[in-house]
């Protein structure tokens, strides 16, 4: 069965792979690499979070980090430099989304 975790960390892997592609198609455009990049640690921390002896406390503060830099490299393609899309700012801010869909020890 799947769960809400394996569902968000099905649209993750798809995320890595899209900006993948982008990048390999677009390689001038470095926003797609920090979207992968993005989506790389919020799997990554999605799955260390079932260790239970793993403290993770850091690991908000590193993916939402992150996922904020992605967001803003892209947009800042975007706008400045026209080098990409507003599909660069939504693939990498669905990072952030999805880190905080996630399930939590909370809920």
């Amino acid at each position: 069965m799947l769960t809400r975790n394996n569902i968000l960390s099905i649209l993750l892997v798809i995320g890595i792979f899209f900006s993948a592609i982008q990048l390999y198609i677009v390689p001038s455009a470095v926003a797609w690499m920090a979207s992968a990049l993005a989506h790389l640690i919020v799997v990554i921390s999605i799955r260390m979070e079932r260790i239970p002896e793993f403290d993770t406390e850091f690991l908000g503060i590193l993916n939402i980090t992150v996922g904020l830099v992605a967001t803003l490299v892209g947009l800042g393609q975007w706008v400045i430099s026209g080098e990409s899309g507003p599909l660069t700012v939504v693939v990498a801010a669905s990072a952030l989304v999805i880190w905080a869909l996630r399930e939590t020890k909370q809920n």
